[in-house]
């Protein structure tokens, strides 16, 4: 009797032990960050950052010329594609695709603020809304680009 106690008294105490918290299962190992998602081109200019247009101050520097609403900015001291220097809304009505051009023009040149000694080496252009975004986003963002075809290096904006 005091033998099938015994065993009867074992038996609980190890069914206690598995019901008592289990050891923490062994964690998944992290998975290596991804690589960031920078082109080797930004990445080759030392104090490159990313951001989106919405956050360009006038005078921040743009390489390479942006093709979407993200932009790479880039100290002024390295030759850079363009420099913004403001923006503006267009008017309100249907998407101006035939007079964009010419609304990009007209509405960044009295607005922007060259420098008098640079004002020969710089053009306009516009980082406008596309026809799938309007009436939405109407926001152009003009920056000075060389009139040259080649790099700025410096600032052109006041």
């Amino acid at each position: 009797m005091v033998r099938t106690s015994l065993i009867a008294f074992c038996l609980a105490i190890s069914l206690i032990g598995c019901a008592g918290d289990p050891a923490p299962p062994a964690s998944p190992e992290p998975e290596p960050a991804a690589a960031p998602e920078t082109p080797p081109e930004e990445s080759a200019i030392p104090g490159a950052e990313r951001f989106p247009a919405t956050v360009l101050r006038p005078g921040d520097c743009i390489e390479p010329l942006p093709t979407t609403f993200d932009v790479t900015v880039v100290p002024c001291d390295v030759p850079h594609s363009a420099e913004f220097a403001t923006m503006y809304i267009l008017p309100e009505g249907p998407y101006p695709e035939a007079e964009m051009a010419r609304l990009v023009e007209e509405g960044c040149t009295p607005r922007m603020r060259i420098k008098e000694s640079r004002m020969d080496e710089v053009g306009v252009w516009g980082l406008g809304p596309g026809r799938d975004h309007w009436p939405r986003y109407r926001t152009v963002y003009c920056m000075a680009v060389p009139v040259d075809g080649q790099k700025l290096t410096g600032r052109v904006i006041k």
